[in-house]
């Protein structure tokens, strides 16, 4: 192979994986027939044209007509694990703030409030998981009621400790506004699914339990050892950020898992954009960049698998995997 057919077949990699199955060797004849002699690089003419055919082939796959059946399922997933995934980081935080230790002067009245917000999503689940449309008429209540939670409780905690403490976010329609999306995200993805149920069905009701309780778990047990053994650097390593990565990694395996990964990306830009752009607004490119990597690997662990490369080794012939 020469080093031109070689580039040009690197170049092909932007076609879908089907598409260079059935055209790959043609595509490579036809350009190798055009390219002159002696030449080993291909033209900037011909790497125009071959990347801007790959994306219109990918573009037309992702949103024509074939893909409307991969987006109704990937809506249906979505309106599933966005609930699911807040009610888990609710579930998750709720365990600092019920620690006993933890309840101070404001307390009794947080404490509450945590209650108060688990108890809706587990209703909003259990509808949707019924098929019921009353789910996406809860999760719009929900968001309103949430908005206002949050309007009067940093009133009255306003009165109580004072607006000026270090403790009180200041109240600006910008943050109750802030506050009301993550509930306007679920409540949209619910009004816009056909058949919530068959998302969860998708997915597979025992992986989604068991991925449920061991991220509640692990998040719980973390803020709980964080709140008892303070570490010396505040900016630590996000453990929710990379069960993320690993959760996204294993659905991009799919068509239908990339577009449910598209369609949750305005939840976790809102809820972790800021958390990401803290570290470089602060100068801690470092943390950042170490966070980054992680997130990387575990991404990309998760995406590829377990699968050892090979058959297998002399004593063991066959896959690990």
């Amino acid at each position: 192979m020469s080093s031109l057919e070689a580039r040009y077949r690197r170049l092909l990699a932007c076609y879908p994986r089907e598409h260079r199955a059935r055209h790959e060797e043609e595509m490579i004849g036809v350009m190798l027939a055009g390219a002159g002699p002696g030449r080993e690089r291909p033209d900037p003419r011909e790497v125009f044209d071959v990347v801007r055919g790959g994306i219109l082939i990918r573009l037309q796959r992702s949103f024509g007509p074939e893909a409307a059946a991969h987006w109704r399922d990937a809506l249906n997933i979505a309106a599933i694990v966005a609930p699911l995934y807040l009610l888990v980081l609710s579930l998750g935080s709720s365990a600092l703030v019920l620690w006993p230790g933890t309840w101070e002067s404001a307390g009794f009245l947080q404490v509450v409030l945590i209650l108060v917000r688990l108890l809706p999503y587990p209703l909003i689940l259990g509808l949707a998981l019924r098929g019921s449309r009353w789910a996406a008429a809860g999760a719009w209540i929900w968001a309103v009621a949430e908005s206002a939670i949050y309007t009067v409780a940093t009133m009255e905690i306003m009165k109580y400790v004072g607006p000026d403490a270090p403790s009180v976010h200041p109240l600006t329609p910008g943050d109750v506004a802030l506050q009301a999306f993550p509930g306007c995200v679920v409540a949209l993805l619910l009004t816009l699914a056909s058949r919530p149920a068959e998302g969860a069905a998708l997915i597979g009701h025992r992986r989604l339990l068991h991925w449920s309780v061991a991220a509640v778990l692990l998040l719980a047990a973390l803020n709980v050892f964080t709140y008892l053994f303070p570490p010396d650097d505040p900016d630590g390593l996000r453990v929710d950020l990379t069960l993320i990565a690993m959760a996204c990694g294993v659905a991009s395996r799919t068509p239908v898992g990339r577009r449910a990964i598209l369609l949750m990306v305005p939840l976790l830009a809102q809820l972790y954009g800021m958390g990401l752009l803290d570290g470089p607004l602060r100068g801690a490119w470092p943390h950042f960049l170490l966070q980054t990597l992680l997130v990387a690997v575990f991404f990309t662990v998760a995406r590829r698998g377990f699968r050892p490369y090979g058959t297998g080794t002399v004593s063991s012939p066959e896959r690990l995997v």
